[in-house]
């Protein structure tokens, strides 16, 4: 499993996405609601700046390595989302998260297809694909 836990800069953290999320993101701070429930979308230098999971020091962006390490040993290395579509931790561990709610679940994009929005429930390793995209939500909140 990956060990690259810090981003070290916040142009390596614009590279980690497309212009129009860049362009999105670089506006202004941002409130989404998706599936019910309102996350706190991060900066560019909410990504880079340090947060320790589980004894580990990451970026924001990359609190998903540290959690996939956790999960990875508590329940081994596949895991489900709500449909039942087959998740492994390295993929979790590779995913970019983008925001946090007030209960600190977190908001990321699915490594997968790189477009697709899922939530990850901190508390119990659970994951929830949810029915936003990268696109849809700025498109959604741009007009804003």
């Amino acid at each position: 499993m990956s060990t690259d836990f810090i981003i070290e800069s916040i142009d390596l953290a614009k590279n980690l996405f497309r212009k129009n999320y860049r362009d999105f993101i670089s506006e202004k701070p941002r409130t989404v609601t998706v599936e019910d429930e309102d996350f706190k979308l991060f900066s560019f230098e909410k990504m880079i700046s340090l947060t320790n999971i589980d004894g580990m020091e990451v970026s924001e962006a990359r609190a998903l390595r540290a959690h996939a390490i956790t999960l990875n040993d508590i329940m081994g290395s596949t895991m489900y989302d709500q449909k039942g579509k087959q998740w492994s931790t390295l993929m979790l561990s590779a995913s970019i998260t983008i925001g946090k709610n007030s209960e600190g679940d977190l908001l990321f994009v699915d490594r997968h297809d790189g477009k697709t929005l899922y939530i990850f429930r901190h508390d119990d390793g659970g994951l929830f694909k949810t029915k936003m995209t990268l696109h849809k939500l700025i498109k959604a909140y741009s007009a804003e």
